[in-house]
């Protein structure tokens, strides 16, 4: 349905405008079609936090991605 993707899409220049340096997703890692879609849109994985979550009886890993807003680096000692 591509609700997430223009969620996301929205979500990007608002942030932006409010100053905010990266973008941060936490996605369940058992859900590749939300992983791929934060790919296309630029977010790279960065970490993974294994059985965090519980849902339905079983254990969830929460895979972390995020996407720079603006150039890395660039309020390093604002």
């Amino acid at each position: 349905m591509g609700i997430g993707t223009r969620l996301v899409t929205e979500l990007l220049p608002l942030a932006r405008a409010m100053g905010k340096h990266v973008m941060v997703g936490g996605i369940d890692a058992a859900n590749p079609g939300s992983i791929r879609m934060h790919e296309r849109l630029g977010f790279e994985r960065v970490g993974t936090l294994h059985e965090v979550g519980n849902k339905f009886g079983r254990w969830l890993d929460l895979v972390f991605m995020q996407r720079y807003l603006d150039e890395p680096g660039s309020h390093r000692g604002d």
